[in-house]
């Protein structure tokens, strides 16, 4: 027996080393492999001097309390099944560990535990008994997952995963041991005495109905401890090499998380000329980008909101997270290879002949799937791993727009109106202020000394349906008495298309003169009713020296309501028909403005709001967003469409948006349904304008 007892300790001991070894020696590894490439944009070292307490917030909230996962309820409730009970497992497989380390000094090594031995044995008991309810609960969310994989075979998923199986089967191997033992040593325990948990005795119970007697029950116990104990040390060395790596390295990705505006997009060094224009070259990904990959568990969640994978495009904002982990695994390994041994200025050669670009190498990194992005941040908003699908797109962008000179003809164009006349439309730059004539409105270079300044937009200035939302709003603001002024012809366009379309040098121009002459007048607050240009002068002027306190029109019109500044009625039209509204990507996902819209709509309509099917969080892009107002759509399966109908469904008479991208596609999508004589589709400030009291 004595001899039995050492070999085992021999092999538990030898396997309990090769197992940590090569589990940390992996993780290292990869970590190794993400550190090597180019810094995050944000900051020169975002690893260690970003804000420690937001980051801690967001492990907290995000790992800890899994707050992303519970937005989809359901299969939130069965994830912290699972992960809570590895949380409780900790205990548990760490008792194990102990005894298999230290066995040969116990008397009873198979039964130490660290909460009765240590502490209490009443506390054990406890324990035990939790123990076994969460090694239930964590079946049934296995259950669960298996079913949606493999019998409902639920979109985003992939039916034909052995690693799912594998890990599925290795988590449920660690709960039915650890019941099975538990109930083994009941037996062992003299028959279901005080000691056990009633889940134990009932299994006990059937332990002993198959001939498991008292002298058999600690030869069952130490089987099943040695399944338990084997079934972790796999789990070692599977889990870091695959998929399921995002247990590791997921919390790593959310402690990582940087406290810059969701709608920040990351500034390019022009002036550098060491910097990257973009990014093909895996190794040229800022490291946040590649992290993303690691901790990505393919669960879906981000395709089944994508706008442009929901109408059939290319693009699958999952399939660009996994190929830049295949890259990253593939091509960082090969430059970690060449670089072995070498100077910084030899490494630096030798990789710059390995053939490491990712465009095109890769099926998910087409350029077509890369120019379908609405840069919507659906995905973002639903990655339960904290993964940005949008700013890795927008690298490759930008790489191919600044480096390759590759986009669309009609892009070219629009890039070329902004550069020429500063806007997309290029309508003439001298008369971006016809819309104001004979309204009243005063220009910043007449009186700067206003209280506020209304930033027009490209759309509001040179659209003629939009010109109708601007009037809107200036009547609003006179109105209220608000003592505000336009820039005029000194306003340019904001540069969002040109950013988002990857056009980061012409963004920078833009973005650089509009700065300098808001600032040359000295402007503290702005209001706009374009999210894009809101989320543009808000969230990324700063950068440029454009610190100013923005609002959207929304948000400001709510407010000079609630003020009493105006006075909203209800519409005539009321109580005949139903009103609905259409969430800014912009507006909503990216500023979390969900709620100001939707209040003025309830004052316009008497609280008759009607929900389209996704809405808030998950509402559907209207597919104009990132620069794709200026493209053709990549199928006539259109994203503007698939919103209306789903506006349409509603049966509202009214559709309300806040957008001046938004109001031109959902107008479009009505009359391509036919239904121009039965819904009208206008902006929140008109609704207003229109029953001002």
């Amino acid at each position: 027996m004595e001899v039995s007892r050492i070999l085992f300790h021999t092999i538990f001991i030898v396997l309990f080393a090769v197992a940590n070894v090569v589990f940390v020696r992996a993780v290292i590894y990869r970590l190794n492999l993400v550190f090597k490439a180019r810094p995050a944009r944000f900051n020169e070292d975002a690893r260690t001097s970003l804000n420690i307490g937001f980051r801690l917030k967001s492990f907290f909230e995000n790992v800890i309390l899994q707050r992303k996962n519970f937005k989809e309820p359901l299969r939130g409730i069965m994830h912290s099944f699972i992960f809570y009970g590895f949380i409780t497992y900790l205990i548990h497989t760490s008792s194990q560990m102990v005894a298999g380390i230290f066995g040969w000094t116990m008397d009873d090594p198979y039964q130490f535990t660290l909460i009765g031995s240590l502490i209490s044995p009443t506390l054990e008991h406890i324990y035990t008994n939790i123990l076994s309810v969460v090694s239930l609960l964590v079946l049934v969310g296995l259950g669960f997952f298996a079913y949606r994989r493999w019998i409902q075979k639920a979109k985003g998923l992939d039916v034909h995963s052995p690693a799912s199986a594998i890990v599925i089967a290795m988590i449920s191997t660690l709960m039915i041991t650890t019941l099975l033992g538990e109930g083994a040593k009941s037996v062992a325990s003299n028959y279901f005495n005080a000691e056990a948990d009633f889940i134990a005795s009932g299994i006990g119970s059937v332990w002993s109905m198959i001939g498991v007697d008292f002298d058999r029950a600690d030869t069952a116990f130490i089987i099943m401890w040695w399944g338990h104990i084997l079934t972790v040390f796999a789990f070692m060395l599977y889990v870091p090499t695959s998929k399921h790596a995002h247990l590791i390295f997921a919390p790593v990705n959310y402690f990582f998380a940087t406290d810059t505006p969701k709608g920040a997009l990351s500034k390019l060094n022009l002036e550098d000329e060491n910097d990257v224009w973009g990014s093909n070259r895996v190794e040229d990904f800022p490291w946040p980008n590649l992290l993303d990959g690691l901790s990505c568990i393919e669960c879906g969640r981000c395709q089944v909101q994508c706008p442009a994978n929901r109408t059939d495009k290319v693009l699958n904002p999952k399939a660009i997270i996994v190929e830049l982990k295949h890259a990253l695994m593939e091509k960082m390994t090969e430059v970690d290879k060449v670089s072995a041994g070498k100077t910084k200025e030899e490494a630096a050669e030798a990789v710059a002949a390995l053939d490491t670009g990712v465009i095109n190498t890769y099926e998910g990194l087409s350029e077509e799937a890369i120019w379908g992005c609405t840069t919507c941040y659906a995905c973002v908003e639903a990655c339960p791993v904290g993964n940005n699908q949008v700013n890795a797109i927008i690298e490759m962008r930008r790489h191919l727009v600044q480096v390759e000179s590759k986009m669309s003809p009609e892009l070219q164009g629009a890039f070329t109106k902004m550069e020429n006349n500063s806007n997309p439309w290029g309508v003439g730059a001298h008369t971006r202020a016809d819309w104001a004539e004979g309204l009243g409105v005063k220009t910043m270079a007449e009186d700067s000394n206003v209280d506020l300044l209304y930033w027009v937009g490209c759309a509001g200035a040179f659209d003629e349906r939009n010109k109708s939302i601007t009037k809107s709003f200036v009547n609003i603001l006179q109105k209220a008495e608000v003592n505000f002024g336009i820039l005029g012809t000194e306003e340019g366009c904001s540069g969002d298309s040109a950013r988002r379309g990857g056009n980061e040098y012409l963004y920078q121009t833009l973005a650089q003169q509009n700065v300098d002459t808001m600032n040359g007048y000295n402007v503290k607050k702005i209001v706009t009713a374009c999210p894009h240009c809101y989320n543009t002068i808000k969230n990324e002027y700063p950068q440029f020296g454009g610190n100013f306190e923005v609002y959207h029109h929304s948000e400001y019109i709510n407010m000079l309501a609630k003020e009493k500044k105006i006075d909203v009625k209800i519409a005539d039209d009321a109580n005949s028909g139903k009103f609905t509204y259409h969430d800014s990507c912009y507006l909503g996902r990216y500023n979390d403005n969900y709620e100001n819209p939707r209040d003025l709509v309830k004052k316009v309509s008497g609280g008759k709001l009607v929900e389209a099917v996704d809405n808030k969080t998950k509402g559907l892009c209207c597919g104009a967003g990132g620069a794709q107002m200026w493209m053709e759509e990549q199928n006539n399966n259109r994203v503007n469409i698939k919103r209306t109908q789903q506006l349409v469904d509603t049966g509202a008479t009214t559709i309300a948006t806040a957008c001046p991208f938004c109001i031109t596609m959902i107008t479009d999508g009505v009359k391509a349904e036919e239904k121009t004589d039965m819904v009208k589709v206008k902006d929140i400030a008109e609704l207003v304008a229109e029953n001002l009291a």
